[in-house]
């Protein structure tokens, strides 16, 4: 057995069930000891020095309780458990885990601020809790590094390894980067010695809630997760959250009091419900966050694939009521498609928070819509209806408005662009429905829900579907909740657009 380093701060130690460590084939690695190597080199790039990492070699091929190993522990900073159904029915690894604790609350405490000293790293996937005595709280209340994935049609588990092909070495080695992340901040914060040297965090960084996710979203929100975090980010909720539902409720308002940003990942899984409760955990943070979003003016974006498929009555109950609610929408951004594009968008977003914060004046001036006086209408129309469009623009025009329509001559960079900058100056919105589909229409609602993520700041209230000719069944039934429904005709009919040009007028802070 190799004896632990004397000197003083060793900064991990990994503790590990034997079996564990048996290698499949003659001449291969144990995936322990590949473990310790690869997070090794990660880590020493990452301090810009060698790491002390130690561990029983378990030369005797037995997991044996050593008081040195024992000995040994109030001078380490971090225990980095390597959890199998091994490891949860072994004497002297949970032995080890509650010693560690027990060491650790004598030496500063198992708490780095808001970070613990152990690291559970869950190899296999085990049923009912690991741990005991001292350690049993602290060691079921981690966020775990699982090295696995769950077949969603089979059931069956995949473990990371290096030897299991290209895909699984790649989410073995992505999630070897993302502990060696976790580590490296937890020796900064612990401060001294080997951490001393470690990278300084981003203090400009915000933070931002990320809502778990079903399994089926999992490995998109770790990626997520570690983009933000190498941005210098903080990323909230840094443990699970309880199954409980008051107690979820409590910690995941908390959460999001503390948070810049809320991002949600919509699969096609309802989820767990919280014991006592009645909404799924993804529901329920969605709720908080929305209402969050209501009283203090939080930023969310919500993500769902362009072909969801519900699993249950209730799922889908739950994405209409999200594609429909007013709730919380105001500052609220609304995506479906590519996954990447919420990586993007929270990536603008928190830019635009750290400019806001630093240059606000500057960033109202850019708009003019604050100091210029104009009240802007935002006409939208689809390239076949603009010259049907242009007696409405003419009107309003004439009424004393600023008005701004899309310009379909210029490349498609160009015309993204100023479509999302007229959404985010303008003072109304109105969408021309004339030739167009129904489902054009659709996609125009769902851009008036993004208008946060383009950076704007004040909510959207004058937004209305101005119905134009020709007429059809399909056109007179058109009926939306996210904007009120004009139904024009083959003239002008100013009655008809007064409310609409009375919230523009309230939204500039005056009248039309």
């Amino acid at each position: 057995m190799t004896q632990p380093s004397t000197e003083p701060l060793n900064d991990i130690f990994i503790s590990y069930a034997h079996v564990d460590n048996e290698y499949l084939t003659e001449g291969q690695k144990g995936w322990i000891s590949q473990f310790h190597r690869t997070l090794e080199i990660r880590l020493r790039q990452l301090l810009g020095e060698n790491p002390r990492i130690w561990r029983d070699m378990k030369l005797s091929g037995t997991d044996i309780f050593d008081e040195k190993i024992v000995n040994a522990f109030g001078n380490t900073r971090l225990m980095i458990s390597i959890v199998s159904p091994r490891y949860v029915n072994s004497e002297w690894c949970n032995r080890e885990l509650n010693e560690f604790c027990d060491k650790a609350e004598n030496s500063g405490g198992i708490r780095v601020g808001e970070k613990a000293r152990i690291i559970k790293v869950v190899k296999t996937p085990v049923e009912g809790d690991a741990g005991g005595g001292s350690a049993h709280n602290i060691f079921n209340s981690l966020l775990g590094f699982e090295f696995f994935d769950v077949d969603p049609e089979t059931g069956r588990v995949r473990e990371y390894n290096e030897e299991f092909g290209h895909e699984a070495k790649r989410n073995y080695l992505e999630r070897v980067y993302d502990l060696a992340h976790e580590i490296t901040g937890i020796l900064k914060e612990m401060g001294g010695g080997q951490a001393a040297h470690t990278p300084a965090v981003n203090d400009a960084g915000r933070v931002v809630y990320l809502a778990d996710v079903t399994s089926d979203l999992k490995g998109e929100r770790d990626r997520i997760r570690r983009e933000l975090l190498e941005r210098g980010h903080t990323v909230l909720p840094d443990r699970p959250l309880p199954l409980e539902a008051d107690e979820a409720r409590e910690l995941i308002s908390d959460f999001l009091g503390k948070s810049h940003l809320a991002i949600h990942l919509i699969g096609n899984r309802y989820g767990i419900v919280p014991e006592g409760g009645d909404l799924s955990l993804v529901e329920l943070q969605s709720s908080l966050s929305a209402k969050k979003g209501e009283q203090d003016g939080l930023h969310r974006l919500i993500w769902m694939a362009t072909d969801n498929d519900p699993d249950s009555d209730r799922h889908a109950t739950f994405i209409q009521a999200l594609q429909n609610s007013s709730e919380g929408m105001a500052t609220t951004e609304l995506l479906v498609g590519q996954i990447e594009e919420v990586k993007n968008q929270a990536i603008k977003r928190l830019v635009v928070e750290e400019k806001s914060t630093e240059a606000e004046p500057e960033t109202l001036a850019l708009g003019q819509t604050e100091e210029d006086g104009e009240k802007r209408i935002y006409l939208i129309c689809d390239q076949q209806d603009e010259e049907a469009v242009e007696s409405l623009e003419d009107y309003l025009y004439d009424q004393g408005y600023e008005v701004k329509i899309p310009q379909f001559d210029g490349d498609e960079d160009a015309f993204v662009q100023a479509h999302q900058d007229n959404l985010k100056f303008c003072d109304g919105v109105l969408i021309f429905f004339g030739e167009a589909s129904g489902q054009w229409v659709e996609m125009k609602l769902m851009d008036l829900l993004k208008a946060p993520g383009y950076g704007r700041t004040k909510p959207l209230t004058a937004k209305a579907v101005y119905v134009g000719p020709p007429d059809n069944r399909r056109k007179s039934r058109f009926r939306t909740r996210t904007a009120d429904v004009i139904l024009g005709g083959e003239s002008i009919n100013p009655d008809m657009l007064r409310p609409f040009l009375d919230k523009v007028g309230q939204a500039k802070g005056g009248t039309a």
